[in-house]
């Protein structure tokens, strides 16, 4: 009997990573030769570097700040800086990301910044609603992002985006001014090339949200790793989106509330907390292995983990 070869998720969600990005550069080159031949490649794929290179890079806090966010003072929720410094250093952080406070209703947590500049938005809704261990979960999937460089990749492939977009409107104005070229049988408009600098934007707006949602994937898949207690970030899953079905657009506008999937930058909520549920951490922490209060320990009970509230 044959012995069944899985491959981990975490190499299958880069390998996906890789592939999407790949899409996106191999799409921007196809228009580039369009284009202007070999050398519209090139052009193409160095002033996607350039863009990239030089785009300025905001720090965490000038991101916050935009945000109208607002820095959590650690006196106030010394257990949620516990949590959030105990899984900085399991994920092998030079430090942990700041914390700020958005005074919004709705059920959200973000992250800005990588490396030694970092930063988590938490908003009062989410405070108000999950438990401390959900908030690990969610924590320890926001400190993921930070991890992998999310933000980076995520500007990566939206740079790709926009650049594809101008090649795109350059194509199509080009070809309007050789309509009457072709009408007059001066020369021939193929019918491949139309149609891919008609869609090229779509087609890599699509790519796009799919890498968002690979990136969604690894977050989750970290935040196991970090924290070994895959119910903690279900859960809070699930409350995340509960609150978004009880609101009143899902009433008043049920299609606008629910994007198509290909539009969507997160994956279902349903499937997340399936693979959550099924997936074993590849780096278990043992029980009463670290000093962290309980953290981690898929063993432990919700007290045992740091009060912030």
């Amino acid at each position: 009997m044959k012995q069944e070869i899985r491959i981990p998720h975490h190499i299958i969600s880069r390998m996906h990573t890789i592939a999407l990005l790949v899409s996106m550069a191999g799409l921007l080159s196809l228009l580039g030769w369009f284009l202007a031949g070999f050398s519209g490649i090139k052009t193409a794929l160095i002033i996607t570097a350039l863009a990239f290179a030089f785009t300025p890079r905001m720090p965490s806090r000038l991101t916050m700040k935009s945000l109208r966010a607002r820095p959590l003072n650690p006196r106030v929720v010394p257990g949620l800086y516990a949590i959030t410094g105990k899984l900085s250093g399991r994920a092998g952080l030079d430090r942990a990301p700041d914390l700020y406070y958005l005074p919004s209703p709705k059920l959200n947590a973000f992250s800005a910044g990588s490396g030694k500049d970092s930063a988590i938005g938490i908003t009062h809704g989410l405070l108000s609603a999950l438990t401390t261990r959900e908030m690990a979960g969610i924590l320890s999937h926001e400190i993921t992002h930070i991890k992998n460089n999310d933000m980076q990749i995520m500007a990566l492939s939206a740079v790709f985006g926009r650049i594809t977009g101008y090649l795109s409107l350059a194509g199509q104005i080009l070809l309007l001014m050789s309509v009457p070229l072709a009408i007059s049988g001066a020369m021939e408009i193929s019918f491949l090339p139309l149609l891919l600098m008609i869609f090229a934007p779509a087609i890599s707006t699509m790519l796009y949200f799919a890498l968002s949602r690979t990136r969604e994937f690894e977050a989750d898949l970290g935040s196991l790793t970090l924290l070994n207690d895959p119910h903690a970030l279900a859960s809070a899953l699930s409350k995340v989106e509960q609150s978004q079905l009880n609101g009143w657009r899902r009433m008043f506008i049920p299609l606008a509330a629910k994007p198509a999937p290909l539009l969507q930058s997160h994956p279902a909520t349903k499937e997340r907390v399936r693979r959550l549920l099924e997936m074993k951490p590849p780096r278990p922490y043992r029980q009463g292995g670290d000093s962290d209060h309980g953290v981690g320990s898929r063993y432990t009970s919700i007290p045992i983990y740091p009060q912030w509230r």
